[in-house]
């Protein structure tokens, strides 16, 4: 957490104490968020318990209290990828398996390893409700050496709208992918946050109040360009959905801010 502490420049101007305080209190809303952005039931108030106490929460069940252990250890491990120059396969496995916590293990929904059968999700098109399919598993190699060129380049970011867009397509070409099993959520948002944090930026943390807008506008996007497979070159296309998404970033990015000005007044 010290190292943490010394590399942050959001943090310059703070005591220690509201150093700590702050990195406390990011942690916890940040873990409440990603989990509650994947139907995660656990309050803010039980996700703060979790991890402050390591208990549990009466009625709650043991995959939602791991949820939360495990996303707040993954905090700890996107800190500790900070100190990387190049971000690595290795560690995004590293990460996921810090993110995904079920105790039973599934040959056919790998942690720490790239999936083996093909997913999709339901989307809204034209009022009509249609299934789509994530990229195949044969593909996603192909796919993550694309997305990793691109983030690895994304080392001089001068502002806060640069920090944004670099965000944005991060976190929706690795959604677009898909290429885990289950995290995937969960860990665009945490690698997508790495970029601004190496950077000199504040992570984003989208408020639960807005799932539904945010599931919304990844559909439309969804809807709006063809498939990624082996013969794709460019894994993003800068339309209208996909600025759509960006200006949703963009008023999520408060959220972080406005919690470091309430420690700065404290």
């Amino acid at each position: 957490m010290e190292n943490s502490q010394k590399q942050f420049k959001f943090l310059e101007g703070l005591t220690a104490t509201q150093q700590q305080e702050f990195l406390k209190r990011l942690k916890i809303e940040w873990t409440y968020t990603s989990n509650a952005l994947e139907g995660n039931t656990l309050s803010l108030g039980d996700t703060q318990f979790i991890i402050e106490y390591g208990l549990t929460i009466k009625g709650k069940s043991i995959q939602a209290h791991n949820e939360v252990l495990g996303h707040a250890g993954a905090v700890d491990l996107v800190y500790e990828l900070l100190k990387k120059d190049i971000l690595e396969k290795s560690d995004i496995f590293n990460l996921h398996k810090a993110v995904q916590t079920q105790v039973v293990m599934d040959i056919y929904s790998p942690i720490g390893n790239w999936k083996n059968e093909a997913n999709g999700r339901y989307v809204k098109k034209e009022e009509t409700l249609i299934y789509m399919a994530y990229p195949k598993p044969e593909d996603v190699e192909h796919l993550m050496q694309l997305w990793l060129i691109d983030f690895n380049a994304q080392n001089q970011l001068k502002n806060e709208r640069q920090a944004i867009d670099a965000y944005t397509r991060l976190h929706l070409a690795f959604t677009s992918i898909h290429p885990f099993f289950d995290g995937n959520g969960r860990m665009a948002s945490d690698l997508a946050n790495i970029a601004l944090l190496k950077n000199g930026f504040l992570p984003i943390v989208v408020n639960n109040q807005d799932r539904q807008d945010y599931l919304q506008a990844l559909s439309k996007y969804d809807c709006s360009v063809p498939e990624l497979n082996k013969k794709t070159t460019r894994l993003l296309i800068e339309n209208t959905a996909f600025e759509r998404l960006k200006n949703f970033f963009e008023k999520q990015y408060e959220n972080t801010k406005k919690l470091l000005e309430e420690i700065k007044v404290k």
